[in-house]
């Protein structure tokens, strides 16, 4: 309410010179920025009052960014520091601790230098299509103990994560973090590892019910042979450990690879269904409309599998804009304090601190709760993360106020 006092006003002086039809009205600008980045800054609805609802879409969607907003830490590049110690040589209790310590450090820094990209960016819409895709392709910090890997995979995401499906879909299954976290490294001829096919297969592309057991198998057999160097960051492939004999998957018979497998994939209708109604979930509702996700499936396999092709539709469509399917999803714990943060303009808050908070709220970053990542809506609310929330938001109101006091002596 506070917000809307303050910048009514400011409103009616950027609908100058634009007609009440064709520009969008106050709440049409929150609705917007609160479905496609995190809170509503005074500035960000100043910026977007002036435009239609096509050339506010236009105008994010333009504005997506394939780097990270902060400079990853030096430690992200390779070579990674490696253990102490070999077999002939074993590391000391001592060597062994500082360097597990390192490790946890880095951990940390990694959350840190997320959270403040995710406060600091000019493309609120790039961080939470970059958060879909670590909630989409999941990886983890437990599992792999690898936080140069898992930042390197969400350097990956930005890059390719707003172009083609199928590019994205092709580097994450050579991805090092994944193809550890997925152990597609033990995965070798004559003892295929299922786990990444069936994952590809159920949770980054087709869906459950789309394929057989016997797909999963003959996928996996087509993965075999990849090898992840830890400390140099790369996977390599490894022809004596692949399994080059016939395979038949999805009705089609050949001596596949796996990339060949991601391209029958692709081919099918299935993807384009399950990435539209996955994103019809984060944008629209939790309720998809069949007829309207084929529909828009259909656009985008057209298109080449052009991610920003399938937003603009998403955000542009009347389903979007609906008043019926306004203030009706359950904000993510990054949602609501990264979003308090950014409409409040907070300057005194603890990234280290921040991301205890977030795990505390169900939302451990680069540590989802499963390989099918946080199940999201009602899941986010309890008893206990509910009193949790609140108590986060009054911290965060809290530093506010010291903030706006410390200013207000200055000024004096």
């Amino acid at each position: 309410m506070l917000l809307r006092l303050l910048f009514i006003p400011l409103f009616g002086l950027f609908l100058f010179g634009a007609t009440a039809a064709s520009a969008l009205s106050y709440d049409d600008a929150v609705h917007l920025l609160e479905r496609t980045g995190f809170g509503v800054p005074p500035q960000a609805i100043a910026s977007l009052v002036p435009f239609s609802r096509a050339e506010a879409v236009d105008l994010l969607i333009s504005g997506l960014q394939t780097d990270p907003p902060v400079s990853p830490p030096q430690w992200s590049i390779p070579p990674f520091t490696k253990p102490p110690g070999d077999k002939t040589h074993p590391a000391d209790a001592a060597a062994l601790k500082a360097y597990q310590q390192t490790i946890q450090d880095h951990a940390q820094e990694l959350r840190s230098w997320f959270i403040s990209g995710l406060v600091s960016s000019p493309s609120p819409l790039t961080e939470k299509i970059v958060l879909f895709w670590h909630n989409h392709f999941t990886s983890s910090l437990e599992k792999t103990n690898a936080p140069d890997l898992l930042l390197r995979q969400d350097l990956l995401l930005r890059k390719l994560g707003t172009g083609r499906f199928g590019d994205l879909v092709h580097a994450i299954s050579q991805d090092p973090a994944m193809v550890l976290y997925l152990d597609d490294n033990t995965n070798m001829k004559g003892k295929p590892n299922e786990n990444f096919a069936r994952e590809l297969l159920e949770l980054f592309t087709m869906g459950e019910g789309t394929y057989t057991e016997q797909d999963v198998k003959e996928a996996a057999r087509a993965f075999t042979g990849l090898t992840v160097d830890r400390y140099a960051g790369t996977t390599t492939f490894d022809p004596s450990r692949h399994d080059d004999g016939q395979k038949t998957f999805l009705g089609k018979t050949g001596n596949f690879s796996g990339d060949d497998i991601i391209d029958i994939i692709l081919a099918q209708d299935g993807p384009a269904v399950f990435l539209t109604e996955k994103l019809w979930r984060t944008f629209i509702s939790s309720r998809p409309d069949p007829g309207l996700v084929r529909s828009w499936a259909a656009s985008f396999r057209s298109s080449g599998y052009d991610i920003r092709a399938l937003l603009r539709l998403i955000l542009s469509s009347d389903a979007f804009w609906a008043p019926e399917n306004r203030d009706t999803l359950i904000k993510s714990p990054v949602e609501l304090l990264i979003g308090f943060i950014r409409t409040w303009g907070i300057t005194g808050y603890d990234p280290k601190r921040l991301t205890y908070e977030l795990a505390r709220l169900g939302q451990d970053l680069f540590n989802p709760l499963s390989v099918k990542g946080w199940p999201g809506g009602q899941d986010w609310i309890d008893t206990a993360t509910l009193l949790e929330r609140r108590r986060d938001i009054a911290d965060l109101a809290s530093a506010f106020r010291t903030q706006s006091q410390l200013a207000s002596a200055n000024l004096e």
